[in-house]
C-alpha cells in the first residue's frame, strides 16, 4: 500500500514537472520570438557565455532523452525507465539550475 502511494506520488510529481517544463519552454520560445536576442554586457562575460553554452546544449538534449523515459514509464517497463531516468536527472537538474543563473546574470547583474 505504501509503495503504491509512493509510485502514485512520483507519477504526479513527474507529470507536473514535465508539464511545468513544457509551459516554461513554450513561453520562453514565444518570448524570444517576440523580443529577439538579448546580449549580456556584464563583467563576467566569458563565464556567462560558457554557462550559456553548456546550458543550451544540455537543454536541447533533455527532450530526446525525456521521450524514452516517459515511454518506458507509460509502458510499465520500470527497469528501463529507471535506467534512462538516472541519465536524465542530472542533466535536467543542471539545466534547471543554470537556467536560473543565466537569467539572474542577464537581467539582474
Amino acid at each position: 500500500m505504501i509503495k503504491a502511494r509512493r509510485v502514485d506520488a512520483h507519477r504526479v510529481c513527474m507529470l507536473a514537472a514535465v508539464a511545468s517544463s513544457t509551459v516554461f519552454l513554450t513561453s520562453y520560445l514565444y518570448y524570444h520570438a517576440r523580443v529577439g536576442h538579448v546580449v549580456y554586457h556584464g563583467p563576467a562575460r566569458p563565464a556567462y557565455l560558457l554557462l550559456l553554452l553548456t546550458h543550451t546544449v544540455l537543454a536541447a538534449a533533455v527532450v530526446p532523452l525525456l521521450i524514452p523515459v516517459l515511454r518506458h514509464a507509460v509502458g510499465g517497463r520500470f527497469e528501463d525507465h529507471k535506467r534512462w531516468a538516472k541519465r536524465l536527472l542530472p542533466i535536467w537538474l543542471y539545466v534547471s539550475v543554470t537556467g536560473v543563473v543565466v537569467y539572474a546574470m542577464l537581467y539582474h547583474l
